[in-house]
């Protein structure tokens, strides 16, 4: 995925939520991924139709780690939030306020156990029943003449 980023930004970043998405599927967690805005206003999208799901572009005036910073600070219950970064200061404020931290390089692993955990419950769901074929049991009288 780095060498993406060196060329194509967009595409680093739909790689990196791709790669996250098992995660927010299998654990059913809220999950926030901060990029660096690049001018203006921040803004906050919601990936697909899921609430649960959402990517923070930060202002032009403060960096991802500050609205990271901003985040952990402000948040009601840190201590289920784990923040996925090498930045040691990011980091140690995480520790500070009660969330927990993991390094950047660990995601591809934690994302593997969210498929395996996704794949083995499904493996466990009993095959649904066909539905029954659609049949039409409504009477509908044949016309006598062309204009009835």
């Amino acid at each position: 995925m780095l060498s993406i980023l060196s060329y194509d930004r967009q595409a680093a970043r739909e790689g990196l939520l791709n790669l996250l998405q098992p995660i927010h599927d299998s654990e059913g967690c809220r999950l926030t991924v901060v990029f660096d805005g690049r001018e203006g206003i921040g803004s906050i999208q919601k990936r697909g139709n899921d609430e649960r799901f959402c990517v923070v572009y930060s202002s032009a005036e403060q960096s991802a780690d500050g609205a990271i910073e901003r985040m952990l600070l402000a948040a009601k219950r840190p201590e289920v939030i784990t923040v996925a970064t090498n930045d040691n200061l990011i980091r140690s404020c995480a520790y500070e306020v009660g969330a927990s931290a993991v390094r950047a390089e660990d995601l591809p692993q934690w994302a593997d156990r969210a498929v395996s955990h996704q794949t083995e419950v499904l493996k466990n769901v009993p095959l649904l029943k066909a539905a029954p074929v659609f049949e039409n049991r409504i009477q509908i009288p044949k016309s006598r003449g062309k204009n009835q």
